[in-house]
């Protein structure tokens, strides 16, 4: 009895000291190189929905008399892929642009009439006196001597040739730059004073504009600080200093001008009748002159015709007035002004 009582004690001994040994084993810990490792996400281009990683569970802690398992593999984490974005290719997109070419299938002036409206017998016609600007650019050298004259915008074209005659005449104080004399263009523009003499009418018409009447291209004289400030004319290359990098203009002294005019003329405008007779819009169409639209327009209104009719009632009408007969200028240069901008390409 008491032999088995000590192999008793004996084996609860040795089972105490496992125990105790168990407790004294440290955990085992992969090696450093097999420790968790997650790849940094790089900055997307656009905000992406958020990655989860999923990392596996550490093995149990081997204890004594059981054989130690290998650590499980660690993945790294995968990012989750991201779709792929097709680039939409830019559109080319035309930009707005004005419609020039198609004209309406009729006429918008048009208007349906029972009978037409008649211009008076005898318009009243009055004498007038209007400004205006010529505009001329002449090549002067060294000697203050003109070589070459060209008009650029002229308000009298019937006057063209003695005009081109008289400043053909013309002498300057040559310009100059650094001290020395040279050769260049000089723009002026010549204020005139313009009297237009009642002209004589030959002959005139007043036709209605129907829905098959052609849209003509109106005559844009426009004003002349307008015309000069839109104006871009490179400077020459023909051996002439610029007019902008002279020191002094080129300065007229002798300055012979035609003073008169008495010729024939012809105008074409289209104009709206009111229900009362009287002229309330003027389009220039054509004019031999382009002081005679100044003149027209300050003229027309003073006429009372007799206006369209429609369904017994008067009405308002678009029609083309053409007239044609004698003109007489009296013409004043009032000032000269010199330009820094040359007027045209040689």
């Amino acid at each position: 009895m008491k032999k088995r009582r000590a192999a008793f004690l004996a084996v609860l001994g040795t089972l105490a000291a496992a125990a105790a040994l168990a407790q004294m084993t440290p955990t085992a810990t992969p090696p450093a190189d097999q420790a968790q490792q997650v790849t940094p996400t790089p900055t997307p281009a656009a905000p992406q929905p958020a990655q989860t990683v999923t990392v596996t569970a550490a093995a149990p802690v081997p204890t004594a008399g059981t054989p130690a398992a290998l650590p499980t593999e660690i993945p790294t984490a995968t990012p989750t892929p991201r779709p792929r974005v097709e680039e939409t290719p830019a559109r080319i997109v035309d930009p707005p642009s004005i419609p020039i070419g198609v004209l309406p299938p009729e006429n918008p002036f048009a208007a349906q009439l029972d009978s037409p409206p008649a211009l008076p017998p005898k318009p009243p016609l009055e004498d007038a006196i209007l400004p205006a600007a010529l505009f001329v650019e002449m090549r002067v050298d060294a000697t203050g001597k003109p070589l070459l004259v060209r008009r650029a915008r002229d308000p009298i074209p019937s006057l063209a040739a003695e005009t081109q005659k008289d400043l053909a005449r013309w002498t300057f104080e040559p310009a100059q730059r650094g001290g020395q004399k040279v050769e260049t263009w000089t723009p002026l523009r010549l204020d005139l004073q313009v009297e237009v003499e009642a002209p004589r009418i030959d002959q005139s018409s007043l036709t209605p504009i129907t829905p098959t009447t052609a849209l003509p291209a109106p005559m844009d004289w426009g004003t002349d600080d307008g015309w000069y400030q839109a104006l871009k004319v490179e400077p020459p290359s023909d051996g002439t200093v610029p007019v902008g990098q002279v020191d002094v203009a080129a300065a007229p002294k002798r300055t012979p001008f035609p003073d008169s005019y008495r010729g024939p003329f012809s105008a074409r405008f289209w104009v709206r009748v009111s229900p009362t007779g009287k002229v309330d819009r003027v389009l220039p169409i054509a004019a031999s002159d382009p002081i005679l639209i100044a003149y027209f327009r300050k003229t027309l209104p003073t006429w009372t015709l007799r206006p369209a009719r429609r369904a017994g009632a008067p009405v308002e009408s678009w029609n083309e007035l053409t007239l044609s007969g004698q003109a007489s200028y009296s013409v004043d240069i009032r000032q000269i002004g010199q330009l820094r901008k040359p007027l045209a390409s040689p």
